[in-house]
């Protein structure tokens, strides 16, 4: 009789799949080299007090900043090494925090670890597979993921090793993009996106389209959103949910947007979350009032559930058993 299946055995790749090493080498390279990502660049003032809303309730408060107010704490891991911001602030509001900081790259640990030298011993960092990580048990009062989860594979094994490495009250946090897997939107988002852009685009201007990933054509990460639809399910099932805040059915589109630059060819609008949709050109700047007939649907849709949302702030605690 075979052993039941219990939620660590749960794995949708296998370390010795020759594929999968493949792709993971392409991974660790691209960030080797990338320091951003699509979630961490810098954005207006008037998208970051709307997503701020979103996710905290407050437009003033960012998701890591309410983090920290849950403080403070002693034992923390980082599933991912952002740019710093999160850890930096975290460090700060809890004197007594030593934190141990995961990721594939190593040079992303190597600017992390640069960014927070200042913490001395307080900050460790390690280089592993998260697809694959051994956490701890009852280990840490606090683990982060912060626009991580979307580009792992074994969701199910990391939210089973993260519940079993949370001491009994501990907390879980992510904030992450939870949206369809690999960019693949509903046909009925991409409908209201780009008939929003029609309706509100002004012919003197440049046109704009929007530029939608294309499997066969990618231009991101081997694992850039590879499961980021199922991320809220899986987590929810793991662990106990406590919140969860969505943003970005829509302005998470903004993204792919593209307008024509004269003489130079098409180019992106946005690599630096909504900054020249919303801000510089007047064409769609207009249109959306600054934002708020966007942000307006955004609302809308994410709330009644009419599309998935794009992006997510969520906080879980030990589920026991």
């Amino acid at each position: 009789m075979s052993r039941p299946e219990l939620p660590s055995d749960i794995l949708r790749v296998q370390q010795d799949d020759a594929e999968y090493q493949r792709m993971l080498l392409e991974e660790e390279a691209f960030w080797d080299e990338q320091a951003e990502t699509l979630l961490t660049h810098e954005t207006l003032p008037v998208v970051q007090a709307y997503l701020n809303e979103r996710m905290t309730g407050d437009a003033n408060q960012r998701w890591f900043e309410a983090v920290g107010d849950e403080g403070p704490y002693r034992t923390g891991c980082i599933l991912g090494a952002g740019p710093g911001e999160v850890e930096e602030h975290l460090l700060d509001r809890s004197p007594d925090l030593r934190l141990t900081v995961l990721d594939i790259s190593s040079q992303a640990l190597a600017r992390q670890a640069q960014r927070l030298s200042r913490f001395g011993e307080r900050v460790t960092t390690l280089q592993q597979d998260l697809n694959f990580v051994d956490l701890t048990p009852e280990a840490y009062d606090l683990i982060i993921a912060n626009a991580s989860l979307h580009h792992l594979v074994n969701l199910e094994h990391v939210a089973f090793q993260v519940n079993r490495a949370l001491m009994d009250q501990g907390r879980f946090f992510m904030e992450d993009t939870v949206g369809e897997s690999y960019f693949q939107f509903s046909d009925e988002k991409k409908r209201v996106f780009e008939n929003l852009i029609a309706a509100t685009r002004d012919s003197s201007e440049p046109p704009a389209w929007v530029d939608w990933p294309d499997r066969d054509n990618w231009q991101y990460s081997p694992f850039e959103s590879v499961r980021s639809g199922d991320i809220l399910d899986v987590f929810a099932r793991y662990l106990e949910q406590v919140a969860v805040r969505t943003s970005s059915s829509l302005t998470f589109l903004a993204l792919f947007v593209r307008i024509a630059a004269p003489g130079k060819g098409p180019r992106s609008l946005l690599r630096g979350l909504y900054h020249s949709l919303i801000g510089r050109h007047a064409a769609i700047a207009r249109g959306f009032a600054h934002g708020e007939l966007l942000f307006y649907l955004d609302r809308l849709t994410c709330d009644t559930g009419r599309l998935l949302p794009g992006q997510a702030f969520a906080s879980y605690r030990k589920r026991d058993g």
